[in-house]
Parts: structure tokens; sequence; C-alpha cells
């Protein structure tokens, strides 16, 4: 069932992002070591988890099964895991019942627990077509960003995602947006995120989504946090040119509400189309752990310098 190896893939192909060395395989499940290193970082020292969830979307590729759309559940957990610790990834087709799924594993070298766990099953599609795309209007203010972040890094010594977010706030929505493929740049760019020859990595599905994400539960809460799971559907492969267009917004808080825990957030990513005409091409929900730590390294390490304040007001 393991696919021959993929050349176009940037995380494991000819010229791969993420240096990766396979130890075993068999027909239905293969296992492989890997590192993650200073140009895969999201929050500083630690691998960006888009990424990460991108990897396993990687290994689900290399199988034949399941066919798109695809749902993929992301459940973080262990000790976490650094920029320069090895960890082992594990994939492989499973039966639970009488229904196949793909299945995959993250975990830091000397642990049990993973990483990240991600289930993947072929699933038919009920939302997307009753979705009234609503435009969130105009951008309020564009959100600060990391150094060297995979997916909003601007002084990065590889290349990466590039991608400036955008907060919106008005009477009928308050939430995050941010496109991609919208600037002549991109163009280039998503040459060097592939997994065919014409087709965009999931990779940067998942990166920017969580991101994007991510941003909007923060904008929520007033305090950041790490991701700790995210179901993600995707409905089809996206050609490399393609014009995409994520949008999200907060969903609540998980704990006391006056010092919640966790913060929940969802969206959508549409493709725009030659037409410019929306349609969804993916969507999903995610959580994450509020972190005073986290916090704390956005307050010093945003960019512009001077331009982060204004995140906090009212808090």
């Amino acid at each position: 069932m393991i696919r021959e190896h993929n050349p176009h893939s940037f995380l494991t192909g000819d010229t791969p992002f993420l240096l990766i060395s396979k130890q075993r395989f068999s027909p239905n499940e293969f296992t492989a070591e890997l590192l993650f290193e200073h140009r895969h970082e999201g929050a500083i020292g630690l691998p960006h988890g888009g990424l990460a969830m991108g990897l396993c979307l990687d290994a689900w590729r290399f199988f034949d099964f399941p066919t798109y759309p695809v749902r993929a559940s992301f459940r973080f957990g262990g000790s976490g895991l650094k920029l320069g610790e090895s960890a082992i990834l594990h994939a492989e087709i499973t039966d639970k019942g009488q229904k196949r799924q793909f299945q995959a594993t993250i975990t830091k070298q000397g642990e049990s627990r993973p990483y990240l766990k991600t289930v993947i099953v072929h699933v038919e599609d009920e939302v997307s077509n009753s979705v009234d795309f609503r435009d969130p209007g105009g951008v309020q203010r564009l959100l600060p960003y990391y150094r060297n972040c995979f997916v909003c890094g601007r002084h990065r010594d590889t290349v990466g995602l590039e991608r400036r977010f955008r907060f919106h706030h008005s009477d009928r929505f308050m939430g995050v947006s941010v496109c991609w493929g919208d600037e002549e740049d991109d163009i280039e760019r998503g040459r060097c995120f592939l997994i065919g020859a014409e087709e965009l990595h999931p990779a940067v599905i998942t990166s920017i989504f969580d991101e994007n994400t991510g941003w909007a539960g923060f904008m929520g809460t007033k305090a950041a946090g790490l991701t700790v799971r995210m179901d993600l559907t995707l409905l089809r492969p996206l050609g490399a040119q393609e014009q995409l267009l994520f949008v999200s917004h907060p969903d609540g808080v998980r704990g006391n509400s006056k010092n919640p825990r966790f913060f929940v957030a969802q969206g959508f990513v549409f493709s725009l189309g030659y037409s410019g005409n929306p349609t969804p091409v993916a969507y999903g929900h995610g959580e994450w752990i509020i972190l005073d730590s986290i916090t704390a390294q956005v307050k010093q390490n945003l960019l512009p310098v001077d331009d982060w304040q204004w995140i906090f007001e009212g808090r």
C-alpha cells in the first residue's frame, strides 16, 4: 500500500526541508527518525505545530488510503518537543472496528506518550455546501510577527511562508484572516512548498490554519498558548498557484471564564479560484492551552518592537 518515494515533497522529497531517516517498512506501515531544526521553528525554541501536523499528512500521502475528502484529528501531548530533540515518526493503516484508517504518531526519543497523534479518516462532507461566505470586511490592523517563525517570520535564514495576519473587529465579525497566493512573490514561494508537480503541500494548510486560528482565539482572550488539538477537514488537493483566504474566529474558552485554561477557535479556508468566487476547501477547529510563559514570550519578541502593545489593551 505504500507508494514509491515522492521526489516532489518539499518536506521529505529529493531536497527535503525536514530530514528523516526511514528505519522500517512493511506494506501497511513505516517508522522513521527525525529532528526538528531552527528552520522549523514556531514559538521560540519549539517546532511549529503546523509543520508537525503537515509531516503526518506527508506520511499519509505515502499511502493510497484514505482518499479525499478526509478529516484529520491531531492531538498534542507528552512533555512536548523542542528544537534539536530527536523523535520517531510511526505511520500505519489500522483497523478500527469495521473501518480502516490512517494513524501516525511523533514521539520524542525515550518517551512512550506521543508528542503528536494523528488519525485520518475518509468523510462525506456535510458542511461546506451550506457555508455562506462572509467577507470579514476592512482590515482593522496588521498583527505583529516573530523573527524566525516558519509561518510569520520575516527575518529567516531559510525560506518560510512569510504570512502577515490581519485582525478584524466590527459589529458583525471579530476574528483574523490571511491570504495565500495574493502577492506576486507567492508564485515563486509556492514552488518551494509542493507535494506534487503542481500541488501545494497540505503542510502549508495546517501551518497557516493553525496560526491564523490560534491568533483568533488569542485575540479573544488576550492570552497566548500552544495547540493541544486540531480537527481539520480537507476537501480536496490544492493547486500550486491557487489563491486562498483563511478566516477564523474565537469560539469560547474552557475553564473559569475569568481565568480560562484553554481557548477554542474555528475557521475556514476558501479558494478564490480564477473568478474570485470563494469556495471552501478546508475547515476545522482547535484548542490551545493558555501559558503565561508563551504570553511573556509574545510580549518580549514580537515585531515591530513598538507595535504589539495594542493587542493587550483592555485586558
